[in-house]
């Protein structure tokens, strides 16, 4: 059985390049600005509140930057989906711990074009959000690897 992953966030994808170059660009800019303020804030002597609050502020789009460049680099942390041979494991956001469970423990599986949800045995339910699975291929490969799986594994499976 083939593992099919799913990023669960594709939009960003789709305009990385724009928001790295916007992030770039802001990140020199930081650069740039940090400079300028740290010269106002050592050499002037100019330590108003207003000074330090624009140097602190400025941190923000060269942060945006590294975490961007750090998620690139760990891509164990990113918002995923995955459907395995023995099981599903799914992360729904940044720093959120990564969710697991075996075919074996599904009930149920529901889907609409927004959801998925399985409801375990013991009675817990999972969702995960599919609205940003916006290729019409991979929501049919999805459709028809949950079908496939749900008749295979014999799990109640209702198309909503």
């Amino acid at each position: 059985m083939q593992e099919v992953r799913i990023r669960l966030f594709s939009r960003f994808y789709s305009v990385r390049s724009r928001v790295e170059r916007a992030l770039l660009l802001l990140a020199l800019l930081s650069v740039a600005l940090h400079g300028w303020l740290l010269f106002q804030l050592i050499a002037v002597r100019d330590l108003h509140s207003a000074m330090t609050f624009l140097y602190l502020f400025s941190l923000l789009p060269f942060s945006l930057f590294l975490g961007s460049v750090w998620l690139d680099r760990n891509p164990g942390y990113q918002r995923h989906l995955t459907l395995l041979a023995t099981g599903v494991r799914y992360r729904l956001g940044f720093m959120q711990r990564e969710q697991e469970f075996d075919w074996e423990e599904i009930e149920l599986i529901e889907l609409n074009n927004a959801v998925v949800v399985f409801e375990l045995k013991n009675g817990e339910r999972h969702e995960v959000k599919l609205a940003s699975v916006d290729k019409e291929a991979m929501w049919q490969k999805v459709k028809s690897r949950l079908e496939g799986i749900a008749a295979d594994k014999d799990i109640e499976y209702r198309l909503i």
